[in-house]
């Protein structure tokens, strides 16, 4: 099963909505995640150039808040609705879903983690326990109701102390049991916390919405020693038919749309 391309809003080529569709169009890029743009303002913009170029927003992204698991009630509160917000506009524009890692923004950004209520509960237990809460009751049914997903990204540990591996992901997915939430595979935080990135990717099977290529040194894929090709038939065992986004650094100084084309064949020769 031949591979979907897509990229990154600020990886597109082009000073403009529209002229970053028209050329991944032209190097037949067939979606963009939406990141800078993510909001009801760029909504028209965003659906006319789709239109036009037949590319498809498949992401989107949270403009706002991302302390679903902020110790404070108001910033979880605020969170809350920043990414219902962010799933209405998915929704709208026929993308696949909303990427949310559940713990960056209180491990990067000044958010304020649960204390640790030990012998009661440990600050992990209570936020697996808060997360689950909200994503089956709130966000979950929202996301459904608008047919897309938020779509849970593990990230390596210098980044969020959890979820760090597909299996932690899988098993948020798991315990909210929601076509509503799902999970995305990161080749470069796999290639750091993953024994197996391939059968990783197996076992969680047709969870999986959401794909990140980058290589090792996080440059497009080719440029580093990342061995992409097990983790590629691994996604082709599993049957996955949605998008694999480049999130990664363009050598500086080359032409963006030709490394994006290099980098596709790439990746198409290994499968």
């Amino acid at each position: 099963m031949p591979l979907k391309y897509s990229i990154r809003e600020n990886m597109a080529p082009g000073n403009s909505i529209l002229e970053k569709f028209r050329n991944l169009a032209d190097i037949g890029m067939e979606g963009i995640e939406i990141t800078t743009s993510s909001c009801a303002a760029h909504a028209g913009e965003i659906r006319k150039a789709s239109a036009e170029t037949g590319v498809t927003p498949n992401i989107l992204s949270i403009r706002g808040s991302m302390g679903l698991l902020d110790a404070r009630l108001e910033e979880r509160k605020r969170a809350a609705q920043d990414l219902k917000d962010a799933l209405t506009l998915c929704g709208d524009l026929g993308g696949v879903g909303v990427i949310f890692p559940p713990l960056i923004a209180i491990k990067l950004q000044h958010g304020r983690r649960i204390p640790d209520l030990s012998p009661f509960a440990t600050t992990a237990h209570l936020e697996s326990r808060l997360l689950t809460e909200i994503l089956k009751h709130e966000i979950g049914p929202h996301a459904q109701a608008c047919g897309c997903s938020v779509i849970i990204e593990p990230l390596n540990r210098y980044e969020q102390w959890w979820p760090c591996t597909l299996a932690d992901a899988l098993e948020i997915c798991n315990a909210v049991d929601s076509p509503g939430v799902t999970l995305m595979a990161d080749f470069f935080h796999m290639s750091i916390e993953e024994s197996n990135m391939a059968e990783a990717i197996r076992s969680c099977g047709k969870r999986i919405t959401n794909v990140h290529l980058a290589d090792s040194n996080r440059v497009l894929p080719g440029y580093g020693h990342t061995d992409f090709a097990p983790a590629l038939q691994a996604l082709n065992d599993i049957g996955y038919e949605y998008f694999s986004g480049f999130e990664c650094a363009i050598p500086p100084g080359s032409d963006p749309k030709a490394e994006l084309r290099k980098s596709m064949d790439y990746l198409d020769d290994l499968r």
